[in-house]
């Protein structure tokens, strides 16, 4: 299908050519007959276009030729820019009086010769072009067409709403059903695994996300994750894509055991839903691996994975539970599909004519959803008879080519309305598959590659021909899985595998995408590299020597795209780039030949280590869009960056950038500028902003301090911006001004802005009273009021029809919000607002009710008060609330508002002042999650007079008058950490408990019987110094972790035989404990840690198989050598991880160490009278990581320490004679470790920074230890 794109580029670009040759360089150059002619050459070959195409499928030669006039459109296009950009730089260097005697780097020496060598260009373009077009009508006989039009109008969307909802869904239904009961009714193993199985198109990933939304299924797991794993199955990118699902955090960890332990912390104890999409992996091994991994981080039981794959062997290989096979659809179905998309916004039925028609259009898509979804969005904007008729009888359905899906996708492409529409689609190959597509950096691709060139007339802008062009691809189901912003306005979307398949298929000669050795491109026999415009390099390293292209090849490029190679100074070689993206590079600074790429329109450097840009950026006076978002070192931008006229958007970061452009008022074209910092010297005031009167989207506004007056404050001119959506306006903290006047109020009131504006930011303002246009801006979906510390009260907020989100923080005078918050213009106030936050009004006592017989809240969900530590009163009419956060409030605030709650779902209450029991009427019956923290006079929580059958979770921190636990059935998570409970009785009637985590209870001296609690998965009891006993666990089948912790009066533990599940094991400074009972063979138990248990002489019994990670150690010290291992099995040892805690007699390690030869980090620490490592250790050929620390006589290494050829670390800390011996290059041991990369034996103070207190036994006695930094404390 590559033949495709070449007839549409030749269109485009020949299109493109005709409005370039213009009078204007022809005069200017002095060669306008050359232009003239050929302008006449360029339209006599657009007018066999028509017929080349049509004849080019099953001609080669034709084929052939298109490639060839393709080519010669492309160099046209350069040598007009070249002459386009020339006249630019000299009309800027006049306006500018830049007089100079020599000519810049990147012009010929003089003009003349600049004329003489761009008129021989010109002249040799319109001889190739003469020579095309002969050629075509002697040897190929292509016919002209009666008429051509270089300019294709793109047809308006003809539907209000073109963006179909991915939940209707035909003929699955039984199918979701199905897959919900298996996956809630799976509890008894620790990880099933359900395929879904289906051809490309069928909708596999549209039934896991109906699965995945389901109600029953959302209910029943306590997480939901959703990764997108595609062709390249790598675990660690797996991992981190869970991760990255449940935080939202995409901050790159490099580290395995980093990874794990984030997920650990987000997973332990929790029921979770996996869902793995397109799945295409048939190593069993990677797959093991990856299971392995999951059984690992969670204890829990009753987690399901959900596979999406077109595969049989990957379903085999990782099933558990019986697949899911997706079969096609009826054709009835596919009618169905089809019917809705063409008659979505239609009020008249469709004609039975038409009917029938689309009934035989439906018989063609193979039962396949997507074909049919794709179908219709050709249909939906075509309703004549004729229309319909041509798709169903077009010669593409005639092709018998094994890629029938493939075809109907190209049917698709065929019917867009112009050439630049398709290039934009052929574009997208550049992204790889499952990529989110950002809708605004693809219109800016689109634009720098000369797409969107508006129609002579036309009063479009490129902007807006690219949102069209977007549109449509939508509409045709080309784009999928859109993502809309906070105004609903589209974000992002993605493109189905077949889709992108097409793409690469139409682009394949244009787009070169290295992912591998570049040598296997060369010797790729069905790759054409001669024809190449578009580089992407997603290999690691420095690879640009590797790049398999001639510098002819490299000039010819137009996009380049690089996360990891350095330039340097070959980027010149580029000559003809109009986008180069290095977004997410390692780069320090960018080379000063980027100055010589003078096509160059896109500019992309984020996420790099950039300090400063180089001054021959200025040069580029083709640039249209500047991306600099995380930019963490530049804090400024070249001067010079003001007389590049064409420059229409700038992203920047306010976080780091310190300074705005001088003089940017001279930016006519500029749309975006995300931020804008005032300053007092001319050229940096806020007046620059007046000009810019085609600004839209987001913009911050800081140092408003330094505006003098209303005066200057309207010179800006914001009210005449009616594209911008958010304004942030941005003042100094009053302290850190350094100007001493206040004029906050008539300034704002001066910064008025359009009415559409649909978000506003008022932050650090010093006035008394917000301006009187607050209350007028109808659109306002969102407001955030911060750090107004002037301010008296909250302005009138109530009647805005739109508003969604409010939030009021640190107003440090507001004293009562009354009824003027709400307004009584309406009888319903407040009617679109689904959140609404306030956070510390340090001097808020009242917040009144609204005025009676009106309706407020009538959509708010989510209600957050913080911090607000005066508030005594406030409103009880929340009739649809959900989400409840207070904090640092009276209790009688908290008995008002939770008075008539009968949604509730969620509430967090924390350092309630006063508060000494619950409000009963909190516990309504749909309250799932219930959070109680700080509140140090709570003593009494009510039984609840009816079962609460929705609360799951219950959480009770640091409130130690609490001393009964209430009458609750249901609870599936309870945390008690620091309350004043003496018993937990009433945990009995919790059966359906899957975690129970009790610490810091100074009282508790026994636990309840736990035997009915059949679903208990995680117990975890902690410094609970007068606990004598653990119950009976062995009916507790599902437990899969236990961790006991500082309880010194413990004594013993309960047999844990029966415990089947358990996974994780953990015992911690439990001083009378003497020993732990025989584990027997518990199959799962893969983690393992008994340390700082002073009164300990041996360790349990048992057989453990799949023992992977083993912390053991400090135990009795009259011991003379370390207990035994034997514990674990030898033969095929899983351990992988060993952690082991000496005493001051020790003198030697355990020798059962050396049949664990799958151990790839071993930690020794406080062996005190050992002197030699023994030789064995040579044997752990898989070990990458040795610690060892604070064993005082060590100085021997072992001779076989060379052969640890997999050793990547060794840390010697807090041992003197062996860090003396191991002295670099002249100590007696050196040679033994010289081979390891990584040698750490830090000297003097150090500081340590630790994620889990579970490691600080490696260090307990350290002397060097200064500083020592503990989170997530046990």
């Amino acid at each position: 299908m590559a033949e495709a794109i070449a007839t549409e580029v030749a269109k485009g670009i020949l299109g493109n050519l005709i409005p370039l040759v213009t009078d204007q360089i022809g005069l200017a150059w002095g060669f306008k007959d050359e232009l003239t002619r050929l302008r006449e050459n360029v339209e006599m070959v657009q007018a066999l276009l028509a017929d080349a195409e049509k004849r080019q499928v099953g001609e080669e030669r034709v084929r052939l030729w298109l490639q060839k006039l393709k080519d010669v459109a492309y160099d046209a296009d350069d040598v007009l820019d070249e002459l386009a950009y020339e006249l630019l730089r000299r009309k800027v260097e006049i306006q500018n009086q830049m007089k100079r005697k020599v000519c810049f780097f990147f012009s010929f020496s003089n003009p003349i010769a600049f004329r003489f060598k761009m008129a021989n260009k010109v002249k040799t373009i319109a001889d190739s072009l003469k020579r095309i077009y002969d050629r075509a009508i002697i040897e190929f006989g292509l016919t002209r067409a009666e008429s051509t039009n270089a300019n294709f109008d793109i047809m308006p969307n003809r539907e209000t709403n073109c963006f179909i909802d991915n939940s209707e869904v035909v003929g699955r239904k039984d199918h979701v059903s199905e897959i919900a009961q298996l996956v809630t009714n799976t509890t008894s193993q620790k990880l099933s695994v359900i395929p879904i199985v289906g051809m490309a198109g069928l909708g596999k990933t549209t039934l896991a996300k109906l699965v995945y939304n389901d109600a029953q299924v959302t209910n029943h797991f306590n997480k939901k994750i959703w990764v997108c794993v595609s062709d390249v199955f790598d675990e660690k990118k797996i991992l981190r894509g869970i991760l990255e699902s449940l935080t939202g955090d995409s901050s790159p960890l490099v580290a395995d055991n980093v990874i794990l332990e984030k997920l650990q912390e987000q997973l332990e104890g929790e029921r979770y839903l996996l869902v793995l999409d397109d799945v295409w992996n048939e190593d069993s091994l990677k797959w093991e691996s990856l299971r392995s991994c999951l059984l690992g981080i969670t204890s829990n039981i009753g987690n399901n994975i959900i596979v999406t794959t077109r595969n049989d062997r990957v379903a085999t290989i990782i099933e558990t539970l019986p697949r899911c096979r997706l079969e096609k659809l009826l054709d009835d179905e596919c009618w169905s599909i089809i019917k809705k998309k063409v008659s979505s916004n239609e009020t008249a039925p469709l004609t039975l004519d038409l009917e029938a028609i689309g009934r035989d259009i439906a018989k063609k898509c193979g039962g396949v959803p997507l074909a049919a979804k794709v179908l219709g969005g050709i249909m939906c904007c075509k309703k004549e008879k004729s229309e319909w008729s041509a798709i169903r009888d077009n010669e593409i359905w005639n092709f018998e080519d094994g890629s029938g899906m493939l075809q109907i996708l190209k049917l698709s492409f065929n019917h867009l309305p112009s050439p630049s529409l398709k290039q934009c689609f052929a574009y997208c190959s550049i992204f790889p598959k499952d990529y989110v597509i950002e809708k605004e950096e693809l219109i800016h691709l689109w634009m720098a590659e000369g797409f969107l060139q508006p129609s002579q007339g036309s009063s479009s802008v490129m902007e807006d021909i690219g949102n069209k062009h977007f549109d449509i691809l939508l509409t045709n189901s080309l784009f999928q899985d859109v993502e809309n912003d906070d105004y609903d306005n589209v974000k992002s979307c993605k493109m189905h595998d077949l889709v992108h398949d097409l793409a690469i298929s139409i682009s394949k000669f244009e787009t070169l995408i290295l992912e591998k050795d570049p040598q296997d491109i060369i010797n790729d026999v069905q790759y054409d590299i001669n024809h190449v415009r578009r580089l992407l390099i997603q290999i690691d390293g420095e690879i640009v020597p590797k790049i398999p292209l001639s510098n002819d090849h490299v000039q010819r490029m137009r996009t380049l795209v690089s996360k990891n190679t350095m330039f340097g100074n070959i980027l010149s070689n580029f000559k003809y780039l109009r986008v180069l993206k290095l977004s997410g590079n390692q780069i320090t600074e960018l080379s000063d030949s980027v100055g010589c790429l003078v096509h160059l329109r896109l500019l992309h450097i984020s996420k790099t280590y950039i300090k400063a840009l180089p001054n021959s950026i200025t040069k580029l006076y083709n640039l249209q869009t500047l991306r600099l978002e995380r930019c963490w070192y530049l804090e400024e931008l070249p001067k010079g960056l003001k007389i590049l006229d064409n420059l229409r958007h700038i992203y920047v970061d306010v976080r780091y950038i310190k300074r705005s452009l001088k003089d940017m008022g001279n930016l006519n074209c500029l749309q975006t500028l995300s931020c804008f910092i005032v300053g007092q010297d001319a050229g940096e005031q806020i007046k620059e902003l007046g000009c810019l009167n085609q600004l839209s989207g987001d913009l911050d506004i800081r140092n408003l301090e330094n505006v003098r007056d209303q005066e200057e404050a309207r010179s800006a001119n914001l009210a005449i911006k009616a594209k911008m959506n958010q304004l942030r306006f941005h003042w100094s903290l009053y302290e850190n001004r350094k100007v001493n006047h206040c004029n906050d109020e008539e300034v704002l009131e001066g910064l008025r802005p359009h009415q559409n504006l649909k978000s506003i930011k008022i932050s650090g303002f010093g006035g008394k009273k917000f301006p009187s246009w607050m209350s007028l801006f109808d659109n306002l979906i969102t407001i955030c009021l911060e750090r107004c510390n002037k301010c008296e009260q909250v302005p009138t907020l109530g009647h805005l029809p739109r508003l969604k989100a409010l939030e009021i923080l640190v107003m440090d005078d507001v004293t009562r919000i009354g009824v003027e918050f709400y307004g009584s213009s309406n009888d319903v106030l407040f009617p679109a607002l689904r959140t609404l936050t306030f956070w510390r009004l340090k001097k808020l006592v009242e917040w009144k009710d609204a005025p009676p017989a009106r309706v407020v809240f009538p959509c708010l969900e989510e209600v957050t008060i913080k911090r607000c530590r005066q508030l005594r009163s406030a409103p009880c009419h929340f009739p649809f609330l959900q989400k409840l956060r207070i904090s640092s409030v009276y209790n009688t605030a908290l008995e008002r508002i939770s008075s008539n709650l009968t949604t509730l779902k969620s509430a967090e209450i924390s350092y309630a002042s006063g508060l000494t029991f619950v409000p009963e009427q909190l516990f309504c019956t749909s309250l799932q999650s219930l959070q109680i923290h700080g509140c140090k006079e709570l003593s009494y929580i009510p039984d609840t007079s009816q079962p609460l059958i929705s609360l799951e979770e219950l959480t009770l921190h640091d409130c130690p008058e609490l001393k009964c636990f209430p009458r609750i059935q249901g609870l599936r998570r309870l945390s008690i950490k620091e309350c004043g409970f003496e018993d937990l009785t009433k945990l009995q009637l919790c059966t359906s408990l899957s975690q129970l985590h009790v610490e810091n209870c100074p009282y508790l001296k026994s636990l309840p019987d736990l035997r009915e609690c059949h679903s208990l998965a995680q117990l975890k009891i902690h410094w609970c110094y007068y606990l004598k006993s653990i119950p009976d666990l062995q009916e507790c089948h599902s437990l899969a972790q236990l961790d006991i912790y500082g309880c010194n009066n413990l004594k013993s533990l309960p047999d844990l035989q029966e415990c089947h599940s358990l996974a994780q094991l953990e015992i911690f400074r439990c001083h009378n404990l003497k020993s732990i009972p025989d584990l027997g063979e518990l199959c799962f138990l893969t983690r393992l840690a008994i340390r700082g248990c002073s009164n300990m002489t041996h360790l349990p019994e048992g057989s453990l198989k799949c023992l992977k990670s083993l912390e053991i150690g400090g135990y009795c010290e009259v011991l003379d050598v370390f207990p035994s291992l034997n514990f674990i099995q030898h033969s095929h040892s899983t351990l992988e991880y060993l952690e082991l805690k000496g005493w001051a007699k020790l003198n030697s390690l355990p020798g059962e160490i050396q049949h664990f030869t799958a151990l790839e980090t071993l930690v020794i620490n406080g062996f005190g009278e050992i002197e030699t490592l023994p030789e064995w250790l040579g044997n752990l050929s898989s070990l990458k990581k040795l610690g060892i620390s604070e064993c005082d006589n060590l100085m021997y290494l072992p001779t076989t320490t060379t052969r640890l050829i997999q050793l990547e670390e060794l840390q010697i800390w807090g041992c003197s004679k062996l860090r003396e011996r191991c002295a670099e290059g002249s100590g007696e041991e050196w040679l033994k470790i010289a081979h390891i990369p990584k040698i750490d034996m830090s000297n003097g103070s150090i500081t340590l920074y630790y994620h889990h207190a579970s490691n600080l036994l490696l260090f307990h006695s350290s002397s060097m230890v200064q500083w020592l930094l503990l989170t997530d404390w046990l």
